[in-house]
């Protein structure tokens, strides 16, 4: 009998703990890739976002063979530009840009190779987050589930024990006669 209170106890305690929790937002890759350069390149991409949020976009200058005397990438939206970036040394750097609002976003990058090859390499990785408040499980209705199976756990466990022993079979059920 104490275990089953002590268990009625810890879901209870659990409940109320999980009112307080909230979900924490996934990003997503939404481009990920390698490339060429030859001489001077420009490239572009465009991808759609469902939400308002966050792009973290890093840029990297890759040292193969050389690396490129100029990287850029601009990244904007239809309601203007949300920022730039430059990478013209070997290596990666990497910036947050601010996205008000669902809708498309357009990736440009270009770059400048040199050396006795005029060519060199370039990697890109683009992520979203979306806000927090778009994107919430509401956790009212989960609460209230968990409780109510409590509830009807308990129930039966007092229907149960109302009972004749005798009304009661070895699997527990209840035989009718």
């Amino acid at each position: 009998m104490k275990i089953h209170k002590g268990l009625l106890a810890a879901m209870s305690t659990l409940a109320c703990c999980a009112a307080g929790v909230t979900p924490a937002t996934a990003s997503q890759v939404i481009y990920d890739g390698a490339g060429f350069l030859q001489g001077t390149q420009s490239f572009t991409d465009s991808f759609s976002v469902s939400s308002a949020g966050e792009l973290t976009i890093t840029l990297g200058n890759v040292n193969f063979p050389t690396a490129l005397s100029g990287l850029q990438l601009l990244v904007s939206t239809a309601n203007g530009s949300l920022g730039t970036m430059q990478q013209n040394t070997a290596g990666t750097s990497t910036n947050d840009f601010d996205v008000l609002n669902a809708g498309n976003v357009n990736a440009q990058w270009f770059g400048t190779a040199t050396g006795a090859l005029d060519a060199g390499a370039y990697t890109l990785e683009i992520q979203f987050t979306p806000n927090a408040s778009g994107s919430t499980v509401p956790l009212p209705t989960s609460i209230a589930l968990l409780l109510s199976g409590v509830a009807l756990l308990i129930w039966q466990r007092k229907t149960r024990a109302g009972m004749d022993p005798e009304d009661v079979g070895e699997s527990g059920v209840a035989e009718t006669v």
